[in-house]
């Protein structure tokens, strides 16, 4: 639209400068056209200028963003596989420890059989000494 104006304009300053009568109204809209077609391309060039800058800056986040998520799951993996193997290291110390108290409540009882042994024979070869003193 803006080029359609411009060359209207300029064809009828060329229309009148064939003729010969410069108007003060095609001067003031060629020149205003003029400055206007200069905004319309500094806007325009600035347009396109933030919209790589925002397209550059989307990539950038969007490979920072990446990059924080895969860091992330590394750590989250390492974590993972770090718990893992203390929890079979728990397992294992947890398995002797009642290995351990199996061996000692398996001790504990033979020592409890062979003290009553030796307590019944205590008794019966004391209550033999008595009766042997007794009469």
């Amino acid at each position: 639209m803006m080029l359609t104006l411009l060359t209207t304009l300029l064809f009828q300053v060329q229309t009148a400068a064939a003729t010969g009568s410069n108007s003060y109204l095609v001067e003031t809209a060629i020149a205003n056209g003029g400055i206007g077609a200069i905004l319309f391309v500094i806007w325009f060039l600035t347009f396109k200028s933030t919209q790589k800058q925002f397209e550059e800056a989307q990539k950038t986040n969007r490979e920072q963003f990446q990059f924080a998520l895969k860091q992330n799951q590394d750590q989250f993996e390492k974590a993972l596989v770090q718990i893992e193997n203390q929890h079979k290291d728990n397992m294992a110390l947890n398995q002797k420890t009642i290995d351990k108290l199996f061996d000692i409540m398996s001790k504990d009882a033979e020592y409890k059989e062979l003290l009553a042994g030796v307590l019944e024979q205590m008794k019966e070869s004391l209550t033999r000494h008595i009766e042997e003193h007794k009469g």
